[in-house]
């Protein structure tokens, strides 16, 4: 019975320290990017919905309604940040759609939406509130007025491409 007991002991003394290690490795989470360019590696962590895989390219299609999480740079709970998005509206798109409007709101304050008259390369840029960005992290949704529906040129809802979100420090 005494060896037992040694055994047993001996067995829960070498097998603390790996469950510590364990635990402390499930435990660790990736660090949030205030800037996340959308071929990054960690963008699949802080992507919440609405944006499609990549595509050979450093930029996503997004369906209508898609949202992201972001860290917010620092000093911004007290000087506020701001927001861009770096987005491109197809010929494709346009020539479907016509004008496509885009709105978002982030830690549930909205931002004013702004209307994209011509294809091509865009910025949807807000200056966002101190008190949006209290936190360690910031919900931002975003969606378009327009969407091309699944089936009609692709099997997927398409908006627009996105190269890059982010939040960036106010001076």
């Amino acid at each position: 019975m005494r060896r037992l007991t040694v055994f047993l002991a001996a067995g829960l003394t070498l097998a603390a320290p790996a469950c510590k290690r364990s635990a402390q490795h499930i435990d660790s989470t990736p660090e949030l990017l205030s800037i996340l360019p959308m071929d990054d590696p960690r963008a699949g962590t802080q992507l919440v919905n609405g944006f499609y895989s990549l595509e050979g390219s450093p930029w996503r299609w997004t369906a209508g309604k898609f949202s992201v999480i972001l860290r917010p740079p620092l000093g911004a709970a007290l000087a506020g940040a701001r927001l861009e998005l770096k987005l491109n509206i197809p010929d494709v798109v346009f020539k479907e759609l016509g004008a496509v409007t885009i709105s978002a709101t982030a830690g549930g304050s909205a931002l004013a939406p702004e209307e994209y008259t011509q294809p091509g390369d865009h910025i949807y840029a807000r200056d966002m509130p101190a008190g949006a960005l209290a936190g360690d992290d910031v919900t931002i949704e975003f969606a378009t007025d327009k969407v091309i529906p699944a089936g009609k040129i692709d099997k997927r809802e398409l908006a627009l491409i996105v190269t890059s979100v982010g939040l960036i420090s106010k001076p």
